[in-house]
C-alpha cells in the first residue's frame, strides 16, 4: 500500500493551515493572513518505508515539510546502490535550499521510515520568504544546523568505529522535536537496516552489528524491533565528545 493522499481541491482552509502550522514549526512563526495570501495548493501524504518522495535530477515543484519519520537524501550510482547524503527527520524542511537557488535537485529522497509528509508549491515557499522576513530567518536557521552536522561529520571522519556508529544514533535522538531527557522521557530512535547505518557512518555492515551490540551490552542501548530505546543518554554524548570510554 502507498499511502493516501489528502489534497485541498482549492486554497487551504483556515483548519488546514492551523494544523500544518501546529506539526511543522516553520509556519508557526508566520501570520495567518501572510499564511492564507500565498498558500494557494496544500497536500500531505502518508509514506511507507522505502518510498521516494523525490527523484533524482528533478527540480521539484514542491517543498516538503516532515512531521513524522525519516528520510534520506542519496544519489543512485552505477551500481545501483544507493550513497546517502543525510538524513532528515521530524519538523525539518527538504527542497529548501534547490529552491533558495533555483537549481536542479541531484538527489534522491526515500523514506526510511513510514513518514507524514506536507507539502507546498515551491513558488508559494518563495513567496512566503519575499513577504516575511521570519520565514527567511527560519530557513537560515535550518541551513545552519545541517552545517554544523556536516562539520561534526568531517570531525568523526578519522575516529573509531564505535563513535562513528553512535553520532548516528545521536543524529537520530536530535530530530526529537522536544527537549530531550532520559529522567522525564523514554528516547525512542528508529532501528535502521544495518546496511543504512553503515552507509550513513562509514563502517561495515557487520562493524555496525558488534557495535551495537557492545552498546546494548553496556547498558547504553535496548533494541526493541524496530525501535530503539536511548537508556543512557549522556554516556553515547561522551563517546561522540571524544571523552575516555571503556566500550
Amino acid at each position: 500500500m502507498f499511502g493516501y493522499i489528502v489534497m485541498a481541491p482549492q486554497k487551504p482552509s483556515t483548519k488546514q493551515l492551523k494544523q500544518l502550522a501546529s506539526e511543522i514549526s516553520f509556519f508557526r512563526s508566520i501570520s495567518k493572513d501572510l499564511l492564507i495570501a500565498n498558500i494557494n495548493y496544500l497536500s500531505f501524504r502518508n509514506y511507507p518505508c522505502s518510498q521516494s518522495i523525490l527523484f533524482d535530477n528533478y527540480y521539484g515543484g514542491s517543498i516538503y515539510f516532515i512531521a513524522e519519520g525519516w528520510i534520506k537524501v542519496c544519489a543512485i550510482g552505477e551500481s545501483s546502490k544507493n550513497s546517502i547524503y543525510t538524513i532528515y527527520g521530524p519538523d525539518e524542511i527538504v527542497g529548501a535550499i534547490a529552491a533558495v537557488e533555483e537549481d536542479w535537485n541531484p538527489k534522491e529522497a526515500v523514506t526510511l521510515t513510514p513518514a507524514k509528509i506536507w507539502s507546498i508549491p515551491t513558488q508559494d515557499f518563495l513567496n512566503l520568504l519575499r513577504e516575511d522576513p521570519q520565514a527567511g530567518i527560519q530557513v537560515a536557521i535550518f541551513a545552519s544546523k545541517r552545517l554544523r552536522r556536516l562539520n561534526q561529520y568531517f570531525r568523526l571522519r578519522e575516529s573509531d568505529s564505535v563513535t562513528k556508529v553512535a553520532h548516528i544514533l545521536l543524529e537520530l535522538v536530535g530530530h526529537g522535536k522536544k527537549t530531550i531527557s532520559t529522567k522525564k522521557h523514554r528516547v525512542l530512535i528508529p532501528n535502521l537496516p544495518h546496511r543504512e547505518t553503515a552507509i550513513l557512518s562509514g563502517v561495515t555492515r557487520e562493524t555496525v552489528t558488534r557495535t551495537l551490540g557492545k552498546l546494548e551490552k553496556k547498558g547504553l542501548i535496548l533494541r526493541q524491533g524496530a525501535t530503539i530505546e536511548i537508556l543512557n543518554l549522556d554516556l553515547l554524548q561522551q563517546l561522540v565528545s571524544g571523552n575516555p570510554t571503556s566500550i
